[in-house]
């Protein structure tokens, strides 16, 4: 049994899936890869929704759709957000964006080079959380495109769980080797297909396992995924 952590699967909520269709395409392509649990985590972007309440309401929308269809495959599935971090989300319930009942709720870092001062900020941000929510960070090896290995090494310092996109294990892609050092130093614990659609996007789990069992062991992969089952319950890693 796998676990997807992070997907843009619901339809029509964000820039992943568009419709119905293809949101029953994508749970039936993940279902074909042995993925029993999904995690559902459309963007958040606080500019753009003004308030949580507005996109809860959009999400639920999605999901009067989506649900019947998950049920009818045999997929248990879980709500939550893709949160791209701002200064403003200190102000607000964030609760709200966890993922279900579990406590966590993924982030996103805006794409930019992460700074000191942004660092700073960001660590002041996650010290002001309540004790009840537990931040997840989304496909870390993302951020090599616009800043350093040592500032993502100091934000994942702000006492988080990683998480690294299945895709990304694909070869020659430029930040594998970050990425299997993160893995090899039991720094990064969650894998998601980041899925957006059925072609350039797909749910794709089985190239992290294929590359992951390989170059470092079918344990390690095997790991992330009893991690990832931890994460949907709810459980402490």
């Amino acid at each position: 049994m796998l676990v997807d952590t992070h997907c843009h699967i619901l339809p029509g909520i964000d820039d992943g899936s568009p419709n119905i269709a293809t949101s029953t395409r994508m749970l039936e392509m993940e279902r074909e890869l042995g993925i029993e649990k999904i995690m559902l985590t459309p963007h958040f972007y606080l500019s753009e929704e003004k308030t949580i309440d507005h996109f809860l309401e959009k999400r639920a929308g999605a999901i009067e759709q989506f649900a019947p269809v998950a049920a009818q495959l045999g997929l248990e599935v879980k709500y939550g957000a893709e949160v791209l971090y701002t200064k403003s989300l200190a102000d607000l319930d964030l609760t709200k964006l966890c993922i279900g009942d579990t406590g966590y709720m993924l982030i996103e870092l805006p794409y930019q080079r992460l700074t000191s001062n942004f660092i700073n900020e960001f660590r002041s941000f996650v010290g002001g959380l309540s004790p009840d929510i537990r931040l997840i960070l989304a496909h870390a090896e993302r951020y090599l495109n616009y800043t350093d290995e040592d500032s993502i090494y100091e934000i994942m310092d702000s006492d988080m769980i990683v998480q690294l996109n299945s895709g990304d294990f694909k070869m020659f892609y430029k930040h594998s080797k970050f990425m299997y050092d993160l893995l090899r130093r039991n720094l990064a614990h969650l894998l998601g297909t980041d899925c957006h659609n059925t072609t350039s996007r797909p749910p794709n789990i089985d190239v992290a396992e294929k590359a992951i069992s390989k170059k470092i062991s079918p344990r390690c992969f095997s790991k992330l995924n009893h991690n990832a089952e931890k994460v949907f319950e709810g459980r402490s890693l």
